[in-house]
């Protein structure tokens, strides 16, 4: 199933950050940019992100209008808030429409997530609170029955941030120690092909790296985030081939038999003028669908 991203702007009625309405395509209105993206082959939208602590009623309009449009959601969530409880809608409120309603228009939910991350301190106490974080989500969520999962993703390597999670085996040591059916990992396909090239100061490689996570990421894949590289920039489209070795990941993670979404995470108001924000968006559907069903017809 291919995802597209929709930035949390848009659910609270703001559609444009530097240009007319440009965090939907410069469309005229979301419904116009829903049936866009379905038309070009996108099945299921991302809420980018839910806070713990947004009004859900918020939010509702614009998520019943995907349901409507015949589309799935996914999340993308955050760990920080002090809410406490014994049920999940407790701990994360801003969940509760969706976790009310869900269930007529979807089987189950996807929530990617980041770890703890902090300005200065200790990695480790970090990480300490985000494996300890998740264990009681996991058994909320494993005792109320809910069919949500959790995805740890893999964050970008920042000078200005300690973040347990922004590399692959830190990701995998969370995921090890929380020991949950409801946990797995988002693998950030932009985050890692950027730490990656980030050595080489230049992200226009002639011979783009084939590295890959180990098995042991690769096989808890359960959701992805999918953006280019442009100079070192993440969210970019995917409009030209060297900003991400989309192909080789994708057959990666059909060769493990990955049934979860190819999730694009696109930033439009950073896109390059050489095209419409609009045909960005639809080259970087249409190359992530030829990705994902090389043989079949996108008729």
């Amino acid at each position: 199933m291919i995802g597209f991203s929709i930035q949390s702007p848009v659910f609270l009625g703001n559609l444009s950050n530097q240009s007319n309405h440009d965090l939907i395509g410069n469309c005229e209105n979301v419904d116009q940019f829903l049936a866009i993206l379905k038309e070009n082959g996108v099945r299921s939208i991302e809420i980018r992100i839910l806070p713990r602590h947004a009004d859900h009623e918020a939010y509702t309009n614009v998520i019943q209008k995907i349901w409507n449009a015949g589309l799935q959601i996914t999340i993308h969530g955050h760990v920080e808030g002090e809410m406490e409880g014994s049920r999940f809608e407790d701990v994360y409120p801003s969940m509760r429409t969706i976790l009310r309603h869900f269930d007529r228009y979807q089987p189950n939910l996807m929530m990617a997530i980041h770890a703890f991350d902090a300005k200065k301190g200790s990695e480790a106490d970090l990480l300490r609170r985000t494996v300890h974080l998740f264990r009681q989500w996991t058994a909320m969520v494993e005792s109320e029955k809910l069919p949500l999962h959790f995805a740890l993703e893999n964050n970008r390597q920042k000078s200005s941030k300690v973040d347990p999670g922004d590399t692959t085996s830190g990701v995998m040591k969370m995921v090890e120690l929380i020991d949950s059916p409801h946990m797995g990992i988002t693998w950030d396909m932009g985050h890692y092909y950027s730490d990656l090239i980030k050595p080489t100061h230049n992200n226009l490689l002639e011979q783009p790296s084939m590295a890959l996570p180990t098995p042991f990421f690769l096989e808890r894949v359960i959701h992805t985030h999918i953006h280019g590289i442009v100079n070192l920039g993440t969210h970019h489209p995917l409009t030209t081939m060297e900003s991400l070795p989309l192909e080789f990941y994708v057959k990666t993670l059909q060769a493990l038999n990955y049934q979860g979404v190819y999730n694009l995470e696109l930033t439009l108001p950073k896109f390059e003028s050489d095209r419409t924000i609009q045909e960005h968006v639809c080259a970087s559907i249409q190359r992530l669908r030829s990705a994902v069903q090389p043989s079949r017809s996108h008729a």
